[in-house]
């Protein structure tokens, strides 16, 4: 994780935000400050417990959302100063896009007396697509009793939604950040109109428990209570509006914060003109080195998706990134695992999770769930299982037990195993064809490389601070490469393997474009079955299946479960796409060391609504956060 200068508004200060690249280049100074942030907010109490969390929301007609929470909280130990409060201001929305919500601190208040007296700083994840303002509370110089209460006021921009025929407040209430139990939660939203519906979900996410108390109409206010949370866990409430009465009613959207923009490739050519020789050089030349080295190969003057023939010869070009690639009305004759890694260079949980899918639809797996907190895999018939990727992952999951073994899908890191020795089998497969001129690490790229910025700059200013001025014009070399590592994750196609990805992609494309009256299948053909996988792997599930419910009601498709699962969900209609893949990729997802609450809370689940398209769950809100005791 990395830290860098709050963008939100600090009682001391305000920080100007500035572009990704400067803060990149000035990372060697900003991130000795965020060791130190990272440190100390690790700092809280096992045994530390919330007695009371009141929050009261107010929506109001320029959708700006007005929250009033009273904390009343219970120390573990003895030797605290205050609280923690981290909120998610940052989160990804869909493929292309991330949300922003601005917050903006307007009261602290203590009616126990506590200090309230308080910092906002930031932290990023998943390359800036996930961000968290921490707000601490409290006198470094001063202890607390064991009981403190805090009221903290604030506004949230960007956190409405609207499907067109209704708006909506969904929002994750409290994140799964906390550290400390939850006990006695109250919570009232006032919208403009009144609340014409609510949803309320609890639990770890994904999970579609609802709340102990809701109310579902009122004539301006509606409430939800909760006796108890635990640790990890969240609270998620949805509250739907009458249309036209809320102005800014849509998310705040940016563009993917991971991507590297035009504008700063620009800025990085800028910068480099300010400096001296040793700090140009390094961004030029590895930008042209990616030129040369980093694109794609394909055949030239073949369509794209198309190979020489038997004899027939074509020269070998570098791929243009902006040609267009064909729409295909049918998924290529590959498994889904290695058209997930020609993708993205990566075969990561949403790949398991859409081979066990492409399994049970081929009759080598049943799945089975009684209701959120139960997933069952059964196996039916091993020899179902064509490539060896798909053997291997049977052969982890089971131990090798003959037809009729089942497993236990339904809590995290349950499948992990599995999931690792699928990935290299994968690697091994796409290897052996010959698709890359070089198959990407497993591994996250940039990581280790960040880090040793990090562990340089503060060593540097530890030995002293002219060594630390000296480092800072290695800087631009270092993030030059650490710019290229991330670039080369996707890895470079050779020219059979950039035909094969223009399939993948021309599939993609049709999967995210077509319209249920557009969809060309056979009679009789379980159209939605025979899908479902290639949409787990682009990511595309939750479409796909109001695709299908739109079917069912032209009559094109039957209102019938898959022949493949049994369990909760009764009809195709009302089948929860997202709780299936959600669950397969929490399964292959190792559990999280323990942290105290320090680690990033953000679901990332996006955008989506809890009132159509499947429903909602736990974390599938706006928002979300937690924090702890310091």
């Amino acid at each position: 994780m990395r830290r860098v200068a709050s963008r939100t508004r600090v009682r001391a200060e305000v920080v100007t935000p500035v572009p990704r690249s400067l803060i990149l280049i000035l990372a060697a100074l900003i991130l000795v400050a965020g060791l130190a942030l990272a440190t100390a907010g690790r700092a809280w109490a096992a045994s530390d417990e919330i007695s009371a969390y009141q929050i009261d929301y107010k929506v109001d007609e320029a959708g700006v959302l007005h929250v009033t929470e009273t904390i009343d909280y219970e120390f573990g130990s003895s030797g605290r100063h205050g609280i923690d409060r981290r909120f998610v201001t940052r989160e990804k929305y869909d493929d292309e896009n991330d949300a922003v919500y601005d917050l903006k601190i307007i009261s602290v208040e203590s009616p126990t007396g506590a200090a309230t007296q308080y910092s906002e700083s930031t932290s990023e994840e998943d390359s800036g697509r996930t961000v968290e303002t921490r707000v601490r509370i409290g006198d470094p110089d001063e202890t607390v009793d064991r009981s403190e209460t805090y009221v903290i006021t604030y506004e949230i921009r960007g956190a409405m939604r609207t499907s067109g025929s209704y708006d909506e407040l969904y929002w994750d209430a409290i994140g799964t950040g906390w550290s400390a139990t939850i006990n006695d939660i109250t919570i009232t939203a006032t919208v403009p109109g009144g609340a014409q519906d609510t949803n309320c979900y609890v639990g770890p996410p994904t999970s579609k428990e609802e709340c102990d108390q809701q109310s579902k109409k009122t004539a301006s206010t509606a409430s939800f209570a909760q006796a108890k949370l635990y640790s990890g866990d969240g609270l998620t409430i949805a509250v739907m509006i009458k249309p036209g009465l809320i102005t800014d009613n849509q998310p705040h959207l940016e563009p993917d914060a991971s991507k590297l923009t035009t504008g700063e490739m620009i800025m990085f050519g800028l910068l480099g003109l300010l400096g001296a020789v040793v700090m140009i050089a390094p961004p030029i030349i590895g930008y042209l080195w990616w030129r040369k080295n980093g694109q794609d190969q394909r055949y030239g003057g073949l369509a794209p998706g198309t190979v020489p023939l038997a004899g027939q010869t074509a020269p070998v070009v570098q791929h243009d990134p902006k040609m267009e690639i064909p729409v295909a009305f049918s998924p290529p004759k590959i498994p889904v695992a290695e058209a997930g890694l020609l993708i993205d260079g990566q075969v990561d949980t949403r790949e398991t999770a859409a081979t066990i899918i492409d399994l049970a639809v081929r009759g080598a797996l049943t799945v089975q769930s009684d209701g959120p907190e139960d997933f069952r895999v059964t196996l039916v018939d091993p020899n179902r299982a064509a490539a060896p990727h798909e053997m291997t992952l049977l052969s982890k999951l089971f131990d090798g037990q003959p037809p009729g073994a089942m497993k236990d899908l339904s809590t995290q890191g349950t499948m992990v195993e599995a999931h690792t020795a699928m990935q290299t089998a994968v690697r091994n497969q796409v290897t052996q064809r010959g698709w890359f001129l070089k198959v990407p690490s497993a591994s996250t790229s940039g990581g280790v490389g960040f880090g040793a910025v990090v562990i340089g700059a503060f060593g540097a200013f530890a030995v002293g601070i002219p060594l630390f001025w000296i480092a800072i014009p290695l800087a631009p070399l270092v993030i030059t490469l650490i710019v290229l590592r991330s670039k080369l994750r996707r890895g470079r196609r050779t020219p059979d393997g950039r035909a094969v990805c223009d399939q993948v992609e021309g599939f993609k494309t049709y999967l995210e474009t077509a319209e249920a009256e557009q969809l060309r299948f056979e009679e009789g053909e379980d159209i939605f079955s025979r899908y479902l996988p290639w949409a787990i792997t682009f990511n595309l599930a939750d479409r796909w299946a109001e695709v299908c419910a739109r079917m069912v009601q032209l009559g094109r498709i039957p209102d019938t479960m898959p022949y493949w699962y049994s369990g909760s969900y009764h009809s195709l209609s009302s089948f929860n796409t997202g709780f299936i893949t959600g669950t397969l990729i929490s399964a292959s997802t190792p559990v999280p060391s323990s942290g105290g609450g320090s680690g990033f809370s953000g679901t990332g689940f996006g955008g989506g609504s809890s009132f159509s398209g499947g429903g909602g769950f736990s974390g599938g809100g706006g928002g979300g956060g937690g924090g702890g005791s310091w």
